[in-house]
């Protein structure tokens, strides 16, 4: 007998689309979805992590995982969005098509710490390249993929976010409250597509030691900690929503 209050976290047979698969929290990210029968295409700038993350998928993830739940190999594609112009997204959403026909789930996890500097004293080039890399890129992305998502029985579309700081987080933390003004915009307008955030906390990665150069590694969390909790947000979570777990473990 199965627990039907428990939330259904497989992906078996659907395709994912991960957007800064090889940062901390995209790695995370893709193993765990590969371990629940995903098939997954992972974006990221540099090649070469991108492949080590394909393979260790390959070699390591999907042997344990049953034969009739198993996700095919991920496919793997290079692409730094702070140049990306229009068709270069539409280049990428026109190979997804043929080779998938639709996305069941879209994944952000790509971002950039930018500089730490009070408003008065932001370089303006820095602060539009991480406007662009955290909030635009991401729009961008989304609005490309949107009718391969229509397409799912059951799309969905997460962005990471950040809860920001009061002061001295410039263009991220701008970004970020951006992001979470467009999940809501977009869940009101598009109900057919769940779509939410899901803040994480102080967890382990290059974003956040960039973000909180003091900060103790001690008193972050492995990002494969939080992924039982993003799993059930992905299950049961309110679209239009932000899930934050604790800014601090514990």
């Amino acid at each position: 007998m199965t627990d039907s209050s428990r939330p259904d976290t497989s992906f078996a047979g659907q395709i994912v689309l991960i957007n800064g698969a090889s940062g901390a929290l995209g790695t995370a990210t893709a193993q765990t979805l590969a371990a629940r029968g995903a098939t997954l295409i992972l974006l990221g700038r540099k090649l070469d992590q991108l492949e080590r993350l394909a393979d260790d998928i390959s070699e390591r993830v999907l042997p344990e995982v049953p034969a009739d739940a198993r996700g095919e190999a991920p496919v793997i594609q290079p692409v730094d969005f702070s140049g990306a112009a229009p068709e270069d997204y539409e280049q990428l959403v026109t190979g997804i098509e043929q080779a998938f026909g639709r996305l069941d789930l879209l994944v952000h996890a790509m971002g950039t710490a930018g500089e730490l500097a009070p408003l008065a004293h932001a370089d303006l080039m820095k602060f539009q390249e991480s406007l662009h890399v955290n909030l635009t890129a991401p729009f961008a992305l989304t609005r490309a993929c949107w009718p391969l998502l229509e397409r799912a029985d059951r799309p969905r579309v997460l962005f990471f976010t950040d809860r920001g700081t009061e002061a001295f987080g410039s263009a991220h933390d701008i970004a970020h409250a951006g992001l979470e003004r467009m999940i809501r915009q977009w869940a009101a307008e598009s109900p057919e597509v769940w779509i939410g955030g899901f803040d994480p906390g102080a967890v382990n990665s290059r974003l956040r030691h960039a973000r909180f150069p003091g900060e103790l590694t001690e008193d972050r969390q492995p990002p494969c900690a939080v992924m039982p909790a993003l799993l059930e947000w992905l299950a049961q979570g309110e679209s239009g929503e932000v899930r934050r777990l604790p800014r601090e473990p514990g």
